[in-house]
């Protein structure tokens, strides 16, 4: 599967469109002075936010302006309101709040941007015919992010709790029901710690972040999405015997 998934990485990377895209970024990235000069260009918007995986907002121009015009730094900036994680991230990398601050501030930000296009416009088109895959292979980048941005264990749990993609991974791998989310945040919080401690043998991030931990999380997540698509009664049955038959032991 890895084998297959690089090469299919490397052909979508050489895509006459996506190069096409990402040299047009490198080409104007200098000149992005203005929140204004990123939305006013679709191209680059494009890449933008297909980078911090927020592709969906392509047409929502006037409020990404504004989540890039206030950046983080004040705290009742828009991206501080919002639970998602993401718009935080592009504030914080496409700050515009100040004087002085910009893409052109923040050294190896052009690059970053286009590896995390590539990245995620190649899980979006993975998605586009198996969105639980898409998710798996998003999960690597998203885990490890998250936990470089947190300052401690506890503040990353809470981000996990605030970024869809890898709360719905980490939800299903440990079998929590949808209505999990309609508890107060305090408590789920806690509760989400205490079930991948049982089912993952911690709770430490830094832990759950060794390859060993992110395969283990990632293939029971696709274990469980694969049980609950057979719609049956004995889907908790069929689940323990997939995850048997994908060698790794099924916590108790």
């Amino acid at each position: 599967m890895k084998t297959t998934l690089s090469v299919q990485k490397a052909a979508y990377k050489a895509n006459y469109a996506t190069q096409s895209d990402t040299t047009y970024f490198k080409e104007k990235f200098s000149q992005l002075n203005t929140p204004e000069d990123i939305v006013s260009d679709r191209r680059i918007l494009r890449v933008v936010l297909g980078a911090y995986g927020l592709s969906d907002d392509i047409d929502n121009r006037h409020f990404i302006k504004t989540i890039m015009a206030e950046g983080v730094t004040d705290r009742s900036a828009l991206a501080n309101k919002l639970s998602d994680q993401r718009y935080k991230a592009l504030a914080q990398d496409y700050d515009f709040s100040e004087i002085g601050l910009g893409p052109s501030s923040s050294p190896g930000l052009a690059g970053r941007t286009i590896s995390n296009y590539l990245a995620q416009s190649f899980e979006v088109a993975i998605g586009e015919s198996d969105t639980d895959m898409r998710l798996a292979l998003g999960f690597t980048r998203s885990l490890k992010e998250t936990i470089a941005s947190s300052n401690s264990n506890s503040t990353a749990w809470f981000q996990i709790l605030a970024t869809p993609p890898l709360r719905e991974v980490i939800q299903t791998a440990i079998g929590l029901p949808s209505e999990f989310s309609q508890l107060d945040i305090d408590d789920q919080h806690t509760r989400i710690q205490e079930k991948v401690s049982r089912v993952f043998g911690t709770k430490d991030l830094s832990e759950l972040a060794d390859p060993s931990k992110i395969e283990e999380m990632t293939r029971r997540f696709l274990v469980m999405r694969e049980a609950s698509s057979m719609n049956s009664n004995n889907s908790l049955q069929t689940a323990l015997v997939l995850l048997s038959s994908a060698s790794y032991k099924a916590p108790l």
